[in-house]
């Protein structure tokens, strides 16, 4: 991309510097798409990857197994399985997008697929905001049921749901604040670079109408 960026930059201004045809600028913005996808590809791997182990650790160190009613555990292997259902459906999206994007020579494909992959990686980033969410309900409830609210008293309960709510709202917001600024380091930048592509393509499609 740094290549792109710098002939862009010079094959008009400097008359010293070698000319650049459209057709050579369309095959390193092609290239260059096909690169961005492949990371985003890739990095969705290793993000799952990481979750599976992060998952494994606390399933070993959670050796209490009356920490959690069997409705709550059985509704968390669910979620935990539905989850992993759709990260892999997100990669094979990706996986994809790079092998359309890799082999395609029309123009339009390229852009149609480079808007598809934004699209993807918008509702991936969603979806791991929401999986958050969820975790943290699930904490919540896992808290209450340790807490044995039911026999406690009424003014307890009160503190108790206080103090938790605002645990919640604390930890979400600071893990939701953290995956964003994760995901607009890594992600998101990687989607711009698209975007730049995407208008650059358009553009050289317009001036050969």
């Amino acid at each position: 991309m740094d290549e792109l960026d710098f002939l862009k930059q010079h094959w008009q201004k400097d008359q010293g510097f070698p000319k650049v045809n459209k057709e050579e600028i369309r095959n390193m913005l092609h290239k260059s798409s096909s690169s961005l996808v492949k990371w985003i590809f890739i990095i969705s791997i290793i993000e799952l990857f990481l979750g599976v182990l992060l998952n494994v650790f606390v399933f070993l160190s959670d050796t209490d197994p009356e920490k959690m009613p069997y409705p709550l555990e059985l509704f968390t292997n669910f979620i935990d399985v539905v989850s992993y259902i759709i990260i892999l459906y997100f990669i094979y999206s990706f996986f994809n997008s790079y092998r359309k994007i890799k082999n395609t020579n029309n123009t339009k494909e390229l852009l149609s697929n480079i808007l598809l992959t934004r699209k993807t990686v918008t509702y991936y980033i969603r979806f791991n905001i929401y999986m958050i969410l969820v975790g943290l309900g699930i904490t919540a409830l896992r808290m209450i049921w340790e807490e044995d609210v039911i026999h406690k008293s009424v003014g307890h309960n009160i503190l108790f749901f206080t103090f938790l709510g605002i645990v919640i709202f604390l930890i979400g917001w600071a893990m939701i604040a953290f995956v964003k600024w994760i995901y607009k380091l890594i992600y998101i930048r990687l989607v711009k670079k698209l975007e730049k592509n995407y208008e650059e393509l358009e553009r050289l499609e317009r001036e050969e109408v």
